[in-house]
């Protein structure tokens, strides 16, 4: 076991998720010199981060651990595919993906959760999306972290939902209903093409933040937060940079029916890369 698996476990172990979380967002973005470069180097080694993707490969450069957890890789390593009505909006295996019926979203076998709950409660944007289709993608800690626009649009709407910060991975996916209406998250509708694209950015235990380009890091807050961005004019190219997270976390993206299919790969426990194919 090396230092970074220990230190996770034994501190995950002992605290509770949200204190967790607070203490690891603090320490994360401290410059800590010798021992930010040891925690990035054990990091590497931890999850096997492949370097040859990665923009700045001078580690002595990143100050703090956040600093390259949100590193920026090669953009020629991600290219946009032109072809397809939407592309993945970030590296990281495929949770669940496909058409949401009778308000409901498939989470993992034998449970599903609830559109209504997920995109903050209002029937009018839940209408949106009624029979159209999802696509759930999970990032590890090894995975880029860094989250682009799918297709062509405009920002309309932002919601941050406050809520607990539960562990997304397999385990807790698979066992733990309502897991993701159940942590925080960030919901985000953009005028498009095909409709409003609706992109939610889920936190979970160890999200130090969720970053979004247009307004910085998103203050946790008791009750929703609703932003209206329509006089705003924020517009995002496909492939764009739209915010990250800060460790791992949870995508979500909603879109209208006759809005396009899923591509027929996305099944359960597929990874994929920012910049592929997701709506065709």
């Amino acid at each position: 076991m090396t230092f970074t698996s220990f230190l996770l476990k034994t501190v995950e172990t002992l605290t509770p998720f949200t204190t967790l979380t607070s203490l690891s967002a603090k320490l994360t973005d401290v410059p800590m010199g010798k021992f930010t470069q040891f925690l990035i180097k054990n990091f590497i080694k931890t999850f096997n981060i492949n370097l040859d993707e990665v923009a700045d490969t001078d580690i002595t450069s990143y100050k703090t651990f956040n600093d390259f957890f949100i590193r920026k890789l090669k953009p020629e390593l991600r290219p946009i595919d032109k072809e397809c009505i939407a592309v993945c909006p970030t590296d990281g295996t495929i949770g669940q993906a496909g058409t949401i019926k009778a308000g409901r979203l498939i989470q993992a076998k034998g449970l599903d959760y609830s559109l209504k709950a997920l995109i903050g409660g209002s029937e009018q944007d839940t209408k949106i999306y009624e029979n159209g289709k999802f696509a759930c993608i999970y990032l590890s800690p090894a995975n880029y972290h860094r989250i682009h626009m799918p297709i062509d649009g405009k920002l309309i709407k932002t919601i941050h939902i406050p809520g607990k910060l539960f562990p997304v991975g397999k385990k807790n996916i698979s066992n733990m209903p309502d897991l993701y209406t159940a942590n925080e998250r960030l919901v985000c509708f953009f005028e498009t093409s095909l409709g409003i694209l609706c992109v939610v950015m889920v936190g979970a235990a160890l999200v130090g933040s969720i970053h979004t380009s247009w307004s910085g890091t998103i203050d946790r807050k008791v009750g929703l937060d609703i932003r209206n961005y329509e006089s705003d004019d924020i517009r995002y190219s496909r492939g764009d940079e739209i915010g990250y997270f800060k460790y791992g976390s949870t995508v979500i993206t909603l879109w209208p029916e006759n809005g396009g299919n899923v591509a027929k790969d996305l099944q359960e426990n597929f990874p994929v890369k920012m910049g592929r194919s997701m709506i065709v």
